[in-house]
């Protein structure tokens, strides 16, 4: 929405108020949002809104009042930073965690409206390239190829990175905290049911081939990957069942099939890494855990890119996943992996869209709350 097409008053108003949130005190702010200044609004030159510019102050009251009226928590400048990054590079904890909040309070309400109104969720996001609709993805050309950092990568037709070789040590920390705590003894000596879905560059089904399960499944639905996999003989690995199709295919009318290749009673650790998928999807996928997941000792973790290119929106989206893994029975702790390679410029090279732009993973790992 362009304020200049505004009336003046009203424009009058935006302008105000983005230097009220400068220097002024929080009760002229105040009044300028009961007369209706759009909270909203974003400068030209940086690109700033009023929550921005109260972020430099360091005043968490200041900014819990620009929210309030109406500031948006997730508004991004020309450089792609909220005022949460402002409030970051001041050291102001107390002022991020208000912004983070809010973040966290207003996505919980969009999600319960959509359940409100619409019942079903949405399992397409509404970017219809091949990175941002997985029926798209599904129909897509994927190239495999070795980055200039000297690891493997697959890329999708646009040029974007479907997996990278670079997450193999956040893959590995993954299978470590998902299967250390079941040793063979625990199983009656059978070893363990596990579940992935996505086999992207097959890095996280090695390292679960390690730990030696007795029921291995691996769901896919990209008929390149599907087509790689059988020339790597992954369908021969020990225990292994591949389910050819999308996740959602045997979380309904063929739950059973799913259920059976777990060995009946459910899966000892559930890995998600999807791609093309949004959050609509991931919350979708927590629904049916209950169904799937071994209830006593059973771990769910998946891949955490969500909104890892700003720091404030991967805190707001690693909570907001938390809630809703709460809602459904499950208990999350988070484990914090320093990946300073993932910003190495070579890394990236050749690649047309940066999914991953911060130093640290927040890696989950996810149990039923038993009563």
């Amino acid at each position: 929405m362009d304020v200049d097409a505004f009336p003046p008053e009203a424009q009058a108003l935006a302008h105000a108020l983005l230097a009220a949130a400068q220097a002024s005190p929080i009760a002229d702010v105040k009044a300028l949002l009961d007369r209706g200044a759009p909270a909203w609004y974003q400068d030209d030159v940086l690109g700033w809104s009023a929550l921005h510019y109260a972020a430099e102050r360091r005043e968490p009251a200041l900014l819990r009042t620009l929210l309030r009226g109406g500031a948006v928590w997730n508004a991004v400048d020309h450089w792609g930073r909220t005022a949460g990054e402002v409030c970051l590079s001041l050291n102001d904890r107390e002022g991020w965690e208000a912004i983070r909040n809010e973040g966290v309070r207003s996505e919980m309400l969009v999600h319960a409206m959509r359940g409100a109104s619409g019942g079903a969720m949405t399992l397409r996001a509404e970017d219809k390239s091949s990175a941002g609709d997985n029926l798209a993805f599904l129909k897509s050309q994927l190239k495999w190829e070795m980055g200039e950092d000297g690891r493997e990568r697959v890329l999708d037709a646009d040029g974007n990175g479907v997996m990278m070789g670079w997450e193999e040590p956040l893959m590995r920390e993954h299978v470590r905290h998902m299967t250390d705590h079941i040793c063979a003894k625990d199983k009656g000596g059978d070893g363990m049911s596990i579940l992935n879905v996505g086999f992207g560059l097959g890095i996280v089904d090695r390292l679960f081939q390690a730990t030696q399960p007795l029921h291995h499944v691996i769901i896919e639905a990209h008929p390149q990957v599907l087509a790689y996999m059988k020339s790597k003989g992954v369908y021969e690995w020990p225990g292994v069942r591949v389910l050819e199709g999308r996740w959602q295919d045997f979380v309904g009318e063929r739950m059973g099939e799913l259920i059976e290749a777990s060995g009946g009673m459910g899966f000892d650790a559930i890995f998600v890494d999807t791609f093309a998928e949004g959050y609509e999807d991931l919350k979708a996928f927590f629904e049916v855990l209950p169904d799937i997941l071994e209830a006593e000792h059973g771990i769910f973790s998946f891949w955490n890119g969500l909104g890892a290119t700003n720091p404030t929106i991967y805190a707001v989206s690693s909570s907001l996943a938390e809630l809703h893994m709460d809602d459904v029975g499950l208990e999350t702790t988070w484990h914090d992996v320093a990946i300073p390679q993932s910003l190495a410029e070579e890394v990236w090279r050749g690649v047309r869209r940066k999914y991953w732009e911060l130093p640290g993973y927040r890696l989950p790992i996810a149990k039923m709350r038993l009563a």
